[in-house]
């Protein structure tokens, strides 16, 4: 099937919160061209970052929206303009070589650096995802050499030593990065990702007004071999459940996609990418019956915290930090075994959303949450 257009709709039509229609490309755009603001914390991420938006990116942009609503003087770094020395903070989001060269500069400016790692390694999906047999094994020896043998040092290593402070998503990554690249306890302090508490309020009928009223299971996001979306569309169809899915190949898997519509032909209906910011993307999680996102690692997955609060039943990948976020309120699936995958959307489809679930991810995870725990590690590193 082809991918269906769906309109543009006005501000009007399910009146949603003023700040929700604030595009992410307009927030950036106006922190990359305002004048620079001495004394703000500036914000980095890898210069290929925006080209294909995802889960961090979106960390980074909510983050610092709701850090300057807390009265946080923020600033996209540009190379162009910006003299680390006339900031307070150097926050990097993602691990990168440029951020690297960076953070080095910082340190020897007196600059204080704070790492935002949204890192993963994942041991099964090193092999699965390296594209050869004989590739996936060289990944997987040197996961395993890494392992035992932490001090072999390399870029990420330096990296995570030039942080004053380290901010992972989770326990189970700080842990990772400790048991991997000797991160020290005295400069980790977990941060976990969050969700707009716009998304409680979100309205099926603008979806269902383009899509028609039947029950789906939803995926939205990059679709790429990570997120397992072929293993998805071959589920779906293995149980015979209409999936919808939201998103666009990043640069590269075009091919990718290509697959997944002809597996998927009549079983799955496709939508270009969707704004975060769109009403039309919560609409998109309430009319789901079901949201699934049986990755091959997820940190713990922006669009699955984002659908819970929704209200949506969930299928997730246990592989990553998923656990720690979701406890037992979601159905967990193995990105390897398409039956599996199945059996968890049927699940989740016959069972809905499990007690407990919206209600966990609102008391702990929205972003006013986590820009608080933000500025006061911003703090610690000022003493």
């Amino acid at each position: 099937m082809n991918a269906t257009r769906i309109p543009r709709q006005a501000p009007s039509a399910i009146d949603p919160p003023r700040d929700s229609m604030v595009t992410v490309r307009r927030w950036l755009e106006s922190h990359v061209r305002a004048d620079r603001v001495p004394g703000s914390v500036l914000l980095h991420a890898p210069s290929t970052a925006f080209q294909a938006p995802g889960g961090g990116e979106n960390q980074l942009v909510q983050t610092a929206r709701h850090l300057e609503r807390s009265g946080v003087a923020v600033q996209l770094f540009s190379s162009w303009v910006d003299r680390i020395e006339d900031s307070r903070i150097l926050h990097l989001f993602g691990m990168s070589r440029e951020g690297l060269e960076l953070a080095r500069i910082a340190r020897r400016r007196g600059i204080p650096v704070v790492l935002s790692p949204i890192c993963w390694l994942e041991p099964c999906a090193l092999y699965a995802l390296a594209g050869s047999r004989v590739r996936g094994i060289w990944h997987r020896a040197k996961w395993s050499l890494k392992g035992v043998m932490p001090r072999i040092g390399g870029w990420r290593d330096a990296l995570i030593r030039q942080a004053d402070l380290i901010l992972p998503n989770s326990l189970a990554e700080a842990g990772q990065l400790k048991r991997l690249f000797r991160a020290s306890d005295d400069r980790i302090v977990v941060v976990p990702n969050g969700v707009d508490a716009r998304f409680e309020q979100a309205d099926a009928s603008l979806f269902r007004s383009i899509h028609g009223e039947g029950e789906f299971i939803l995926y939205a996001g990059r679709i790429e071999p990570r997120k397992n979306v072929l293993g998805l569309v071959q589920a779906a169809r293995l149980i015979g459940r209409p999936l919808v899915v939201i998103g666009d190949a990043p640069p590269g898997q075009e091919g990718y996609l290509a697959e997944c519509r002809k597996v998927g032909r009549d079983a799955a209906r496709w939508y270009g990418m969707v704004d975060h910011d769109d009403p039309l993307l919560a609409s998109a999680y309430a009319a789901a019956r079901v949201f699934a996102l049986p990755s091959w690692f997820e940190t713990p997955g922006l669009a699955a915290l984002e659908a819970a609060l929704a209200g949506t039943a969930i299928v997730l990948t246990p592989n990553g930090c998923t656990r720690e976020y979701f406890q037992d309120r979601v159905e967990y699936a193995g990105p390897d075994r398409i039956g599996k995958i199945g059996a968890a959307l049927d699940r989740a489809w016959n069972e809905g959303p499990k007690p407990g679930l919206r209600e966990s991810i609102r008391s702990q995870f929205l972003w006013t949450h986590v820009a608080q725990r933000t500025a006061e590690a911003y703090a610690h590193v000022m003493r």
